[in-house]
């Protein structure tokens, strides 16, 4: 007579041939030993605290040489800890993302797969650095003469870390040659090698003709941004779903902007002459521009914001520069969250 194994999930009962799961005895079904823990002598059965409704996509590691089939909406990380529980060893979990009739399409998930993600992150973070670089030199092409030159630095910073990201998936991605990504982001590498190189042939031999050459190569670069607008995409619709909630935020630091600078005005407009001998405010829209400036940008926005103050619009000031921190940091918080809630959803 075959030997069956009951196993009881919260009062839902399976019976399994034990011959299936003998040929894993690294898993807690495989594993006499192991299921002694949960066998009950008054019912003859193996009876686990565990999702009922997810066990029979567990039996196809069995039956299916480690691999696990389930529909669209469940979640992948339930079978993950479902995996985690029976023990089942590199298990790879394919998600049905759509089905035509009986025909179906089926996304890869592995299990153990390494996490890739930043790789868009960076990418993208050097392809803002490269428009910045390109923008800069497009409105002084004389920074392209000079070797410590801000955009130069730039141009090397993003170069390294752009060749750090090609040999890491060169190591660590298989098949990177049919990733159209990673061919776009290896040409980009290299015509950025090439740039430099004839950024420093230009500065050595003062051939400054190729400057016009450099400017057209560094656009044409741009083209890695196209390959990444995935992230573009990602940040816009952060903006779009916290719209509101950023609203609500900036009209109570302009409300707090508004009494504060009404507050300075009436104490800075008896001050008619500041220590350059030029008038503090002049209107109300000087001391609002004034103190907008100051929140906004936490206090860099506005030339020796205290020194010609009163002590009442000195300490008007050290307030809207609190209120700047606060605010921006709650605006800051709220988009990192936004984004990454989307990035994650984007990604399952």
């Amino acid at each position: 007579m075959e030997n069956i194994l009951l196993i009881n999930l919260l009062g839902k009962r399976f019976s399994i041939p034990y011959r299936i799961v003998a040929n894993y005895p690294e898993t807690l079904l495989g594993n006499k030993l192991l299921l002694l823990k949960y066998y009950r002598n008054e019912l003859n059965d193996y009876y686990f605290e565990r999702n009922p409704l997810l066990f029979p996509y567990i039996l196809t590691y069995y039956t299916l040489e480690k691999k696990i089939f389930c529909p669209h909406n469940i979640p992948i990380d339930l079978l993950k800890h479902e995996c985690q529980f029976f023990q089942l060893t590199n298990p790879t979990i394919y998600h049905a993302i759509n089905k035509i009739e009986t025909y179906q399409y089926f996304q890869e998930k592995k299990f153990f797969e390494k996490n890739h993600s930043f790789i868009d992150i960076v990418l993208f973070l050097i392809s803002l650095l490269f428009m910045l670089t390109t923008s800069m030199e497009t409105l002084n092409t004389n920074s392209l003469n000079l070797t410590w030159s801000l955009s130069y630095f730039i141009e090397l910073f993003s170069t390294f870390f752009l060749t750090t990201i090609i040999v890491y998936q060169i190591i660590y991605k298989k098949e990177f040659f049919r990733n159209k990504y990673f061919l776009i982001d290896l040409f980009s590498t290299i015509l950025s090698i090439i740039l430099i190189a004839s950024q420093n042939l230009i500065i050595i031999t003062n051939y400054y003709r190729l400057n016009i050459l450099i400017l057209s190569l560094k656009t044409l670069r741009l083209f890695i941004v196209i390959a990444h607008l995935r992230i573009l995409r990602l940040i816009i619709l952060t903006f779009i779903q916290r719209f509101e909630t950023i609203c609500i935020l900036v009209f109570i630091n302009i409300i707090i902007i508004g009494s504060l600078s009404e507050i300075t005005f009436a104490f800075e407009r008896r001050q008619q002459e500041d220590q350059t001998n030029q008038t503090t405010m002049k209107t109300h829209f000087d001391a609002f521009w004034w103190a907008t400036s100051l929140s906004f940008t936490i206090g860099f926005g506005h030339t020796d914001a205290h020194s010609t103050l009163t002590t009442i619009g000195r300490f008007c000031s050290y307030m809207l520069t609190f209120f700047g921190v606060l605010f921006n940091g709650l605006i800051l918080q709220e988009l990192i969250k936004g984004f990454l809630k989307i990035y994650r959803e984007d990604t399952q």
